[in-house]
């Protein structure tokens, strides 16, 4: 069996759902399956083939997704295209204490400054850390670190550090806040989708429960569709 977790409390067994929807139309375009142990980026290529087989397919200028599908290949060919990435970024916590949050990143001159004013030069994918003496003297030390005596606070760059210093100032505006919620019609159609094709795997394998979920998807597009021209007539 294989199991997955939403969360440290949420646990579920068996395979997850991946969608990809025009938020315009509200119709499912792509469809996957993924083991429920597995990262959601894995699904992002199956995602991105169905698209490409589309008759009217287009290139996308605007990707709304889950933080889960961040790394996916799927995100840096909308970027190379100049186009639009909406996506809360991750949250840093640290148990009371400052977070990255508190600490001054400078994307161009790679630095990073903490709230006592001390600055670090940092590159994508490493871990700083601040000098061990300075930290040793600084007043602010017990509200920034548990680290030993002889050691600075340490703070871990991401490799698409970059793009999550975007979302970040994206979330700290108001029209960025409201494009976030579009993404709230994916989850829509996803609960329509399970209500569908109901909570349980019907079959064994990927390949037959991806079938099953397509099946699913092509019904809730139909009665989409029925709804839509309902109100226009």
């Amino acid at each position: 069996m294989r199991h997955g977790r939403k969360s440290k409390s949420k646990r579920f067994n068996g395979y997850k759902r991946h969608i990809a929807a025009d938020l315009d139309t509200e119709l499912i375009l792509a469809c996957a399956i993924t083991p429920a142990n597995r990262p959601e980026e894995e699904a992002a290529p199956e995602l991105q083939a169905d698209i490409a087989r589309l008759p009217s397919r287009s290139e996308i200028g605007s990707l709304h997704i889950d933080c889960g599908y961040i790394g996916s290949s799927l995100v840096q060919d909308v970027l190379v295209r100049r186009g639009d990435v909406f996506c809360k970024p991750w949250v840093a916590r640290n148990r009371g204490l400052f977070t990255k949050a508190d600490f001054i990143i400078n994307m161009r001159n790679r630095t990073i400054e903490c709230p006592a004013g001390e600055v670090e030069h940092f590159q994508p994918g490493s871990v700083v850390e601040f000098d061990p003496d300075a930290c040793g003297r600084c007043p602010q030390r017990a509200r920034c670190t548990m680290a030993s005596p002889d050691s600075g606070r340490t703070i871990s760059i991401a490799e698409d550090e970059q793009l999550q210093h975007r979302l970040r100032k994206l979330i700290a505006a108001p029209k960025g806040r409201q494009a976030l919620r579009e993404r709230v019609a994916v989850e829509h159609r996803l609960a329509r989708l399970a209500r569908k094709q109901g909570r349980r795997a019907r079959y064994l394998g990927i390949r037959k429960n991806l079938f099953d979920v397509r099946r699913a998807a092509a019904i809730v597009n139909l009665e989409t569709t029925n709804r839509q021209m309902s109100l226009a007539a």
